[in-house]
């Protein structure tokens, strides 16, 4: 097991977890349940930590967490549909023109 990345927000851990989980990267949270005892013990103790439970998934596990890093937040940003073509305004979900749905990872 190995730690990969350790945050402040519980939900932004959650988050990569979630993105890891869905590329086949088994990891868990530590700390998750301790958030609340900052100011009791040293914080850097209690922050939410992602950790990769398989040693042979770290350089996989790394180049998500540096691309995800990279991200911009999907609102912020248009997508083109890989069906027809069209550039789709941020705030709509599905290609205006054939109704195709936006790929997850748009999102």
């Amino acid at each position: 097991m190995i730690k990969i990345f350790v945050s402040q927000s519980l939900p932004e851990v959650e988050s990569l977890k979630n993105i890891m989980e869905h590329s086949d990267i088994p990891c868990t949270i530590k700390n998750q349940q301790t958030a609340g005892l900052a100011g009791e013990v040293p914080f850097v103790e209690v922050f939410p930590e992602l950790w990769v439970l398989r040693d042979e998934d770290l350089e996989n596990a790394k180049d998500i967490l540096e691309n995800w890093g990279k991200a911009k937040p999907a609102q912020e940003r248009e997508w083109l549909c890989p069906n027809c073509g069209e550039t789709i305004e941020k705030e709509f979900t599905a290609c205006w023109n054939c109704g195709t749905d936006q790929p997850l990872e748009d999102w």
